[in-house]
C-alpha cells in the first residue's frame, strides 16, 4: 500500500510540473498563481505545497526535470564529425531546431526559460547561474564541432576568433527557433530552417 502511495505522490508531482510548464509558457511565471496550477492539475493547494516549498522551488524543479536532451544529440553528431564536421554541425543545429519546435514539452520549456516571456522575474533570476552554465555547455558543444571542421580544413582557419563564430551560431539557432515560435509566418518550419542553416554554413566553407 505504501508503495502505491509513493507512486501516486510521484504522479501528482509530475501532473503539477506538466501543468506549471504549460501555464507558464502561455502566460508567464509571474502571471501564474500556485493556486491556479493546483486547480489545473486537479489537486489541492496543500498537495502542491507538499511537493514544492514555493514558486521558486517549483520553477527550479521544473528546470531540472524538463531538460532539453541536447547532449545526446551532440554526442551522436560528435561521432559523425569524424567524417565531415561541418555536416555534423549542420545536423546538430537542425536537430536542435526540430526538437524545440516539434515537441510541445520542449517548446514550452524554451518559451519559459529561454524566451523569458513576460520579462525578468525573481524565479528566473534565482536560476540564472544554471541557465548561464547550460548556455556555456551549448557553446562548448558548438566550439568542438567548429574546431574539428577547422582541423579538417573545411572552413578557413581565419574565419575570426572561435568564440565569435560560436556566438554567431548561437544567435542563428536562437533566432530561428524564436521566430518560428513567435511569428511562424516568417519561418515556415523545418524546411526553411534547413535552408537558412545550409546557406549560413556554406558561407563558412573553404
Amino acid at each position: 500500500m505504501a508503495r502505491r502511495t509513493k507512486e501516486q505522490a510521484e504522479q501528482t508531482k509530475q501532473a503539477l510540473l506538466d501543468t506549471a510548464l504549460e501555464m507558464f509558457s502561455r502566460q508567464g511565471i509571474s502571471q501564474t498563481s500556485l493556486k491556479s496550477i493546483a486547480a489545473g492539475a486537479e489537486v489541492t493547494h496543500g498537495a502542491l505545497y507538499w511537493h514544492f516549498k514555493n514558486r521558486t522551488d517549483l520553477v527550479e524543479t521544473l528546470y531540472e526535470e524538463r531538460a532539453l536532451p541536447l547532449e545526446g544529440i551532440f554526442l551522436d553528431q560528435l561521432q559523425a564529425a569524424r567524417q565531415d564536421a561541418l555536416v555534423a554541425l549542420r545536423d546538430f543545429l537542425l536537430e536542435w531546431f526540430k526538437l524545440v519546435v516539434g515537441k510541445a514539452t520542449y517548446t514550452q520549456r524554451w518559451q519559459v526559460f529561454y524566451m523569458q516571456m513576460g520579462g525578468a522575474c525573481p524565479e528566473l533570476e534565482h536560476i540564472a547561474p544554471q541557465l548561464s552554465e547550460e548556455r556555456n555547455r551549448w557553446r562548448d558543444s558548438l566550439g568542438k564541432l567548429i574546431k574539428k571542421a577547422r582541423k579538417q580544413k573545411l572552413i578557413p582557419t581565419k574565419t575570426g576568433k572561435q568564440d565569435l563564430v560560436v556566438d554567431n551560431l548561437l544567435i542563428l539557432i536562437f533566432s530561428l527557433i524564436n521566430t518560428s515560435l513567435t511569428t511562424p509566418a516568417l519561418c515556415k518550419g523545418k524546411k526553411q530552417a534547413e535552408q537558412v542553416i545550409d546557406t549560413y554554413l556554406q558561407g563558412m566553407r573553404v
